[in-house]
């Protein structure tokens, strides 16, 4: 189970949210007192309680963020960076120092912070694991909204002597940031000026007092506390919105991620692509090499099995192949009584077609081929009478025919050849 840690910076404190598992995270918290300058007693504190992690999300508070929203060139986010890093007394107030800037290429809000404190940051944190995203506490705080459907709100950030945040958010998006010093009264003004000064306002850490002196400078606005999300209470929200975005690779031009801590994130995501293709395609080799194993035994476990089963069935199919052979010759003879002329039928349908005065002398068959000879009054009659007759096939003579006087009669001699066919 892949742990997320989300840390958030603020300037006094150091506020950690440990997520295990994807689906339904459990959320463990902690806040730690911390000097931004000298981060590492801090970070121990939290590997103390919270132990160390394989990703970290860092979220920086207002406190730490330039904010400011700057007219650029139509130009991909990476160049607009680049402009800002190369530029940063033109657009922020600071000398001599480099900073790390965020940019969005569908507004101009612009979020940035000095990079060598933010390298002591990312040097501690480390200690505890591999530190994947660093961005601005609002855009963390979105996050984390989001996840209870909280997609439009105004929420002040009541760091009292360090200032007090407004964040708008809209549309899940944050819209405007401003850091306000002074008393409320200069935070009311503020939301007045921003026309943000009517329905629900969030403050967040709550207190009752601030929170009722700040409606009654602001009679239209609801004052409520920021609500708890999956467990976790409003002043860990940021760390929390942090965690939540870890995961995918993240844009740096959108990040405060250093161009040095970019390029190490960058062949870490290659490292751990390229060793979960190998381990991919070790599995997959294994996972053949298995099914063929498995192939194999089953295999021979069937033919083992068939054996056996053709030992035990041997006597039933030799019985088998006895009663075959015995129905096969049952078959022949059938066939054969059929083809097997039968002579008394023969003579019976002869008896029957024979003109009166003719008898035979001889009857010879094969198979349904027949001849017959002997003496009749007149042959040419009893070829036409047997001819006549549905079971006598093809009659025919076989020799001529002569006259013989026999006593006191004379009669014609025969021999004829025909095929019968008895009537169905």
């Amino acid at each position: 189970m892949m742990a997320r840690l989300g840390v958030e910076v603020g300037t006094r404190t150091m506020r950690g949210v440990r997520l295990e598992g994807w689906f339904r995270s459990r959320a463990r918290v902690v806040e730690v007192e911390c000097d931004p300058a000298n981060p590492t007693e801090a970070v121990d504190a939290l590997r103390e309680h919270l132990g160390r992690t394989r990703r970290i999300a860092l979220a920086l508070d207002i406190p730490f963020l330039f904010m400011k929203r700057v007219k650029l060139p139509p130009l991909p986010e990476s160049e607009k960076r680049e402009i800002l890093r190369l530029e940063p007394e033109r657009f922020f107030p600071v000398r001599a120092e480099e900073i790390v800037p965020a940019v969005r290429d569908d507004d101009d809000l612009v979020f940035a912070t000095r990079e060598t404190p933010l390298a002591t940051w990312v040097a501690a944190l480390e200690a505890l694991g591999p530190v994947d995203v660093i961005e601005p506490g609002p855009l963390a705080l979105a996050r984390a909204l989001a996840q209870v459907q909280l997609t439009g709100a105004v929420v002040l950030l009541d760091g009292q002597a360090d200032g007090i945040g407004i964040v708008e958010i809209d549309a899940g998006r944050v819209r405007c940031v401003r850091r306000v010093f002074g008393t409320l009264d200069d935070a009311a003004a503020a939301l007045v000026e921003n026309q943000g000064a009517a329905g629900p306002i969030y403050l967040t850490p709550w207190n009752e007092d601030r929170g009722r002196a700040l409606g009654a400078l602001l009679p239209e606005a609801v004052m409520q506390p920021l609500p708890t999300v999956a467990d976790v209470v409003s002043p860990f929200l940021p760390a929390y919105g942090a965690a939540l975005g870890i995961g995918t690779k993240p844009n740096f031009p959108r990040t405060l991620v250093s161009r040095e801590l970019g390029a190490r994130i960058t062949a870490r995501w290659w490292r751990q692509l390229g060793l979960a293709v190998a381990v991919s395609v070790a599995a997959l080799a294994f996972a053949i090499a298995s099914a063929d194993a498995w192939r194999a035994r089953a295999t021979r476990s069937l033919d083992a099995s068939l054996q056996s089963v053709k030992q035990r069935a041997a006597p039933a199919l030799a019985l088998q192949n006895q009663l075959l052979a015995l129905d096969r010759e049952a078959q022949a003879i059938r066939e054969i009584e059929q083809k097997r002329p039968d002579p008394l039928g023969v003579l019976q349908a002869l008896s029957k077609r024979l003109p009166a005065g003719a008898y035979l002398r001889g009857i010879r068959w094969s198979g349904t081929d027949w001849q017959i000879d002997g003496f009749a009054p007149n042959a040419s009659r009893l070829v036409a009478q047997l001819g006549a007759a549905p079971e006598f096939k093809e009659v025919r003579f076989l020799s001529a025919t002569t006259r013989v006087a026999l006593g006191d009669r004379t009669y014609e001699s025969f021999a004829l050849a025909f095929r019968y066919a008895p009537a169905p």
